[in-house]
């Protein structure tokens, strides 16, 4: 099961004066890509829709932010 599909929920943690603090489930400005949204954005962007339009859908059902290199590295793998 993904992050991204596992739902919402509160996250609370202590206060890091010294920014010491590095999570170990996601590192800190990682941008969690799993395999059905690669397939997704694979499959979309075969169908001719355009980077920017991909950008936009993952936004809107993800809630994430993706940068068009990041979707344009995704398939030129």
């Amino acid at each position: 099961m993904s992050i991204l599909s596992a739902g919402s929920f509160d996250l609370e943690t202590g206060r890091d004066r010294l920014v010491t603090f590095e999570p170990n489930i996601v590192p800190k400005r990682q941008l969690i890509i799993t395999d059905e949204l690669v397939v997704t954005i694979l499959s979309m962007y075969s169908m001719g829709v355009s980077t920017r339009a991909l950008r936009d859908y993952v936004q809107d059902m993800y809630a994430m932010e993706i940068s068009r290199a990041e979707i344009s590295r995704i398939t030129d793998s």
